[in-house]
């Protein structure tokens, strides 16, 4: 598995990570609507929520590509308990939701 997660250059290195962030907007998209675009047309992808700040940003990945959402909470900076509760929020009990929880993820891992 690849993905870009958390960057902490050491002090005095943020341009280290500028290579980084260029490929990241050249082919992860700007915003979450071209991010969910992006996943929707490539079945190898999938989206985690981390750094989702707003309802429709969450509500709109997993309407859209709910086998590849996965939850994130970007924690100790994000709340895990105000994350889940907002993918809650945007979805009714059952298998998306569980999906989106951790089902896909245990899949990708071999433990489902």
């Amino acid at each position: 598995m690849r993905g870009i997660g958390e960057l902490t250059p050491p002090p005095g290195g943020a341009g280290l990570v500028e290579p980084v962030l260029r490929a990241a907007a050249d082919h992860g998209g700007l915003n979450w609507m071209q991010a969910v675009e992006l996943v929707r047309e490539t079945p190898s992808m999938y989206l985690e929520l981390s750094t989702a700040g707003i309802v429709f940003a969450v509500r709109l990945a997993i309407e859209e590509i709910p086998d590849r959402t996965l939850f994130g909470s970007d924690a100790p900076y994000g709340d895990p308990v105000l994350a889940r509760a907002l993918v809650e929020r945007v979805t009714g009990p059952g298998e998306v939701r569980d999906r989106v929880l951790g089902g896909t993820m245990a899949e990708l891992v071999g433990l489902g």
